[in-house]
């Protein structure tokens, strides 16, 4: 019985593997039995000291893994079984291509930002600079968490923006520290690619039409700071469009200029002017807190005399006229709130949630005596309906800014 050339070439590539992982001061264990993709496992020594800590290797070797390649690397392509079960293994696992005629090693490690998903499996780039030597011992290192990864930029927003015809997400990116404009670059690169391959969506019919596929476009707007995210104050904004897209699901561009990778970067020229106008226009906490809750008495005041005055209608205790005049009458004073409202300075930082809550809470109050300036377009029943949806919305609004006021109180 002849052995298979294929075999033979895998025993090698296996023991080339084995034998530079040792050298690299690694303890490398053979999987005795085919572990359903996973060949051996290495264990992490530090110091001089075994850690307990392992990473799976699927082991490839032979000519035809190297056959595609890119400038930066060779291409590894799987299918959807493997990638799944990779994914979701309770350890870290590494692709690793054996060169056995030049007896090297590449590696890397399957992540969901390092796959790209494809119409019918996924591939991955396999760089020509992670061999398996021991200048690879801190990526690996991290991979287990001995080495803690700070990561330089963190999204604190995903949208989920799809819909039949294109797989679409946008994105607020915000830096953990200060960056040059290359490395600024460099994270767009990087939350873009992560983004191509998320898995969320915003309701379960779509997570059916497009689950495993790669995302058509992705949004970004970078933000240096958290505060500037609350104002919405970004320093550039991205967009990357899929070349696979058809014209008629391709939305409109907004233009910018192209930074490699198919993506587009705009920078935001009035950022630094914004930033400026925030800071002089930001009120302290003490001074916020102490206006919006003057201004929110007043609205609860007036809101409690227009729940009363709705009852006594209702009641029929008073005529139409007399609740359309009444309600006429308290316009200006819960006008003077709602413009002295809005025409606070902006809130800082730690209250931005509050001043959200509050601007709802004067807005849903004014929007019931608005409707009696309007008193012509309605018929009573109409108004009645109205004014309840508004004061309903009012009451929420309320719990709303009790609870975020709590929050910065403690």
């Amino acid at each position: 019985m002849k052995i298979k050339n294929s075999a033979n070439t895998d025993r090698i590539g296996v023991q080339i593997t084995g034998g530079l992982f040792e050298i690299a001061g690694y303890i490398f264990r053979e999987q005795s039995v085919s572990d359903y993709g996973i060949d051996a496992q290495i264990e992490v020594v530090q110091d001089g000291e075994v850690t307990g800590k392992l990473i799976a290797l699927q082991i490839k070797s032979g000519k035809s893994q190297f056959k595609e390649k890119t400038a930066e690397g060779y291409i590894f392509r799987g299918d959807r079984e493997h990638l799944d079960y990779w994914l979701n293994h309770s350890l870290p696992v590494l692709v690793v291509l054996c060169d056995i005629d030049n007896k090297v090693c590449y590696w890397q490690a399957v992540t969901a930002q390092s796959i790209t998903r494809t119409r019918k499996s996924w591939k991955m780039l396999v760089p020509f600079y992670q061999r398996i030597n021991p200048g690879m011992d801190v990526d690996l290192k991290r991979l287990v968490d001995i080495f803690p990864v700070h990561k330089s930029f963190t999204v604190s927003d995903i949208d989920d923006v799809s819909h039949g015809t294109a797989k679409r997400y946008s994105l607020s990116i915000i830096l953990n520290k200060e960056h040059t404009q290359a490395e600024i670059i460099d994270v767009v690169r990087s939350a873009t690619k992560e983004a191509q391959n998320f898995d969320y969506h915003r309701s379960s019919s779509l997570g059916e039409h497009w689950r495993l596929q790669s995302a058509h476009v992705v949004w970004l707007h970078i933000y240096p700071s958290a505060e500037d995210a609350k104002n919405n104050n970004f320093l550039c904004s991205t967009e990357w469009i899929s070349e696979a897209l058809s014209e008629s699901a391709r939305p409109m561009s907004q233009g910018g200029e192209c930074i490699g990778d198919d993506i587009k970067i705009s920078w935001n020229n009035a950022y630094l002017q914004f930033s400026v106008y925030n800071a002089i226009h930001t009120m302290n906490k003490g001074d916020f807190i102490k206006s919006v809750l003057e201004l929110t008495e007043k609205t609860k005041i007036i809101m409690a005399t227009t729940i009363e005055l709705l009852e006594q209608f209702n009641r029929s205790d008073i005529s139409t006229a007399e609740w359309v005049d009444a309600m006429a009458l308290k316009y200006d004073g819960m006008n003077d709130v709602y413009m002295e409202g809005i025409s606070l300075g902006l809130s800082p930082f730690e209250c931005k949630d509050l001043s959200i809550k509050f601007q709802c809470l004067i807005a849903s109050a004014h929007n019931v005596h608005i409707l009696f300036n309007m008193i012509d377009k309605y018929t009573i029943e109409q108004l009645k309906f109205n004014v309840n949806r508004q004061i309903e919305l009012y009451s929420n609004d309320l719990l709303g800014f009790d609870f975020e006021l709590d929050k910065v109180r403690r």
